[in-house]
């Protein structure tokens, strides 16, 4: 007799027949709507299991291989070690890493108010400051003798492409936003010309933009050429690997040192091409963020008194500020995954032409995969990048702890 049939009895009373077993009772509603639930799901995790995990885990599985075209021999963590020296300098860095955010962590929980307890929490701060500094100090120097030098450096050309397009990015994308905003003639055709370069195919507007800064025949040459600059005093672009400050300080007779040198020529033109891509992105994404401010806080500012730079930095930037936490974020890991723009710009020559200045981790991966063909070592490097990326990730987190208004 199916659920819900009745039945009746020689005393005429009906009485409903229950469904026994585990799918009885609330407690048996409760299994059958987890059960629909999980199905829905598992297509999706199908899908992530096959093409996101699987992936990950069988290029951990390479990287502990030494792998070159076809399976090596089983090398654990020496892929690992080759590329960051040797375990007690890792030891040293990683300890130092974590002692220095313990250190953060603990002076973030002090209570502000002056108590034994607080006391002892900025002395306990104060202390794993100063050991996870002297284990920088100890184990960083050794790492950098010790390692691939290859990856550090391209860890520091990655720095300086992020360091220089990230902020360039977020200021002119938040300024254009705000024109952009107004009630202006145009505007939307203005909005489609900015997020054009977005896109544009990347290989393609690429490939133009190294035309356009070839020291020979590019267009900003032959312009600065018509404009009166000697020939050989023309920038030499995609082919200059001194650092711009070094130039800059040449053309003012400053000698700037090696070491302060900054990025070169070269890698500034790819930080142009990054910043002409993505501001028109940006913009957008800061013009959604601009129609979520409420108008009533702009007029009772105004009321009370606010100017317009009182407006844009007590009402706009922090309401916005949701919006610049993830630009930011998914600029900067953009910067670290940046591969396709740099391959094609420096085409035709040695990758991290030139002298290595572009050679970020992303092209030095590839380098090691499709040159050299380690398999293994690139993908132990691929984990390093990664690694890199979750912690400056956390780091943008805890940063933006109390900064970011949701609300």
């Amino acid at each position: 007799m199916a659920y819900g049939e009745t039945i009746t009895t020689r005393e005429n009373h009906i009485r409903p027949i229950t469904q026994r077993g585990i799918f009885a009772g609330r407690r048996g509603r409760r299994i059958r709507e987890a059960l629909q639930a999980y199905l829905f799901l598992l297509p999706g995790v199908l899908l992530l299991l096959v093409f996101n995990l699987f992936p990950v885990g069988y290029a951990f599985y390479i990287s502990l291989h030494k792998w070159r075209i076809q399976q090596g021999d089983y090398v654990g963590f020496d892929n690992y070690l080759r590329a960051l020296g040797r375990p007690i300098d890792v030891l040293w860095v990683v300890g130092g890493l974590v002692l220095l955010a313990a250190a953060w962590m603990v002076w973030r929980s002090v209570d502000s108010e002056i108590s034994n307890r607080s006391l002892l929490g900025r002395g306990l701060a104060a202390l794993l400051l100063i050991t996870g500094g002297l284990a920088l100090i100890l184990g960083w120097p050794h790492m950098l003798a010790n390692g691939d030098k290859n990856l550090f450096s391209s860890l520091a050309v990655t720095f300086f492409y992020s360091a220089g397009t990230v902020p360039l990015q977020i200021i002119l994308s938040f300024l254009l936003a705000n024109i952009l905003f107004q009630n202006i003639w145009g505007k939307a055709m203005w909005r489609i010309i900015y997020f054009l370069p977005y896109v544009t195919v990347t290989v393609a507007s690429a490939a133009v933009w190294r035309t356009i800064f070839d020291p020979k025949r590019g267009f900003v040459n032959v312009a600065l050429a018509a404009l009166g600059v000697a020939e050989g005093s023309l920038p030499q672009w995609i082919f200059e690997p001194t650092g711009i400050n070094v130039l800059i300080g040449n053309r003012l007779g400053i000698d700037v040192p090696a070491w302060a040198g900054g990025p070169s020529l070269a890698l500034i033109v790819i930080i142009l091409y990054n910043v002409w891509v993505y501001v028109g992105y940006n913009t957008v994404i800061y013009m959604a963020g601009l129609g979520n401010v409420p108008r009533e806080m702009y007029e009772a500012a105004k009321i009370d008194g606010a100017s317009r730079w009182d407006l844009l930095r007590h009402v706009t930037i922090p309401l916005v500020s949701p919006t610049t936490y993830f630009l930011v974020m998914m600029g900067v890991l953009g910067t670290f995954r940046a591969f396709n723009h740099v391959y094609v710009i420096t085409a035709g020559h040695t990758l991290g032409f030139p002298q290595g200045t572009t050679m970020t981790a992303s092209i030095l991966i590839f380098k090691n995969f499709w040159e050299g063909h380690r398999f293994g070592y690139a993908s132990a490097m691929a984990f390093i990048l990664t690694g890199v990326m979750l912690t400056l990730t956390w780091i943008q987190n805890r940063v933006s702890e109390g900064r970011v208004f949701y609300g």
